[in-house]
């Protein structure tokens, strides 16, 4: 989705500053005004989702026209960008409703990602405004784990993470495969920083200095990126980890933590804190066979009461079936996820997640239902609806449900 924006400025040299930083597709700048009633009219033909006006001391006619726009058209929301920041200056702009005030930023992605963020944010508090959203105030962190590599797993955190942030929550996305980790891959992001940079900081860090190590994705997903190099994967312990992890909880509606198929202290850190556990396996008997095994592990780690089973790839194509699977592992199936390989590569080499690139696929069907299971925090099967069963492959009655095994 592409961001809209209008910039406003007496000055010209202004005016082309800002146009220079706005370097990002997914923001679009659809003119400029040097304020007034030119201003008024550019606002009104053009309905930008962003203002952005350069206000210094003594411009009152800045603070009017935010004024304005603040009652008036409360969709395009205002970014006041001051030269100096001082209190008096802060206390005039709140007094006329203008909450996003921030000093000349310091580099485009400093300036694009506040942009996103603002737009993500605003967008959220006027759909929760119309009634249509319920608040909630506890954070769920949300770990995909698996016992072996090429599940899927890193697809299925990006795609549910893009699907959740398309119900306006506030949403992270933490690749915590520090050595070969790619969710940037998948969403087509080339991240300045990245949890290595951001593990070197001395000082404990606080949702801030966080946030300005992360990327902003179009659907409006904050991402911290893996180590651009495996031998930076040393550089993040489990310390700064479960520090990062605690301080994300406190900011973001969910946290969605990719991780690699092994138990290392940072995996385990990041299991431990988590409130949910999904654990993807599939129908192979090598990656049951480690499922198996894994799943003892988080159980001597007293960690098994939040494991959700996702089956991925659940196409009946070989000797082993839903039913067997439920046996072997014997843990109840929460969801299963279709097998569909040209929608999934075609996601992956386009760096669109299928959900956004292909909604009506029957694999974006899928990771749909599960994120609204994860919004309606359905913990159990038996809570299902009938209707909800059959779109997760789940049919049957009590509490452990039987299970189709059907090709999709």
């Amino acid at each position: 989705m592409k961001i809209n924006v209008l910039l406003i400025s007496r000055l010209e040299r202004t005016l082309g500053a800002l146009r220079r930083m706005i370097d990002n597709e997914e923001i679009v700048v659809l003119g400029e005004s040097s304020g007034g009633t030119d201003a008024l009219e550019r606002i009104e033909n053009l309905s930008p989702d962003i203002i952005i006006m350069s206000y210094g001391a003594g411009e009152d006619d800045v603070l009017s026209l935010t004024e304005r726009i603040t009652f008036s058209r409360p969709r395009s929301h205002v970014i006041l960008l001051c030269e100096y920041l001082d209190v008096d200056l802060l206390q005039s702009a709140l007094s006329v409703g203008a909450h996003n005030v921030i000093g000349y930023p310091k580099s485009s992605k400093e300036f694009c990602d506040y942009i996103k963020t603002v737009f993500h944010n605003e967008s959220a508090r006027i759909e929760s405004l119309s009634g249509k959203q319920s608040l909630s105030w506890i954070s769920k962190v949300i770990t995909v784990f698996g016992a072996k590599g090429g599940l899927g797993k890193t697809t299925l955190a990006v795609n549910l993470a893009v699907k959740l942030a398309e119900s306006r929550k506030k949403v992270a996305l933490v690749d915590l495969n520090l050595q070969f980790g790619d969710a940037n891959v998948f969403m087509d992001i080339d991240p300045v920083d990245t949890i290595s940079e951001l593990s070197q900081e001395l000082s404990s860090p606080n949702i801030d200095l966080i946030r300005s190590y992360m990327t902003v994705h179009s659907s409006g997903v904050h991402v911290l990126c893996a180590p651009k190099s495996p031998e930076f994967a040393e550089l993040v312990s489990p310390e700064k980890v479960q520090s990062i992890l605690g301080q994300l909880r406190t900011y973001y509606d969910y946290v969605i933590i990719d991780t690699p198929p092994t138990f290392s202290d940072v995996t385990i850190t990041a299991l431990e804190i988590s409130t949910m556990i999904l654990f993807v396996t599939g129908l192979d008997i090598s990656i049951l066979k480690n499922s198996k095994q894994s799943l003892n592990i988080l159980k001597s780690l007293q960690q098994i009461d939040k494991v959700k089973i996702l089956v991925n790839r659940a196409v009946n194509i070989g000797a082993i079936t839903l039913d067997d699977v439920q046996r072997l592992i014997d843990c109840p199936i929460w969801a299963k996820i279709p097998s569909d390989y040209r929608v999934a590569v075609t996601a992956l080499n386009l760096g669109i997640p299928f959900v956004i690139g292909a909604p009506k696929a029957e694999l974006s069907q899928a990771v749909t239902m599960v994120a609204s299971l994860l919004l309606e925090g359905t913990q159990d099967i038996t809570t299902l609806s009938p209707k909800q069963k059959k779109k997760l492959g789940l049919q049957g009655k009590g509490s452990r449900a039987q299970l189709s095994g059907k090709a999709q």
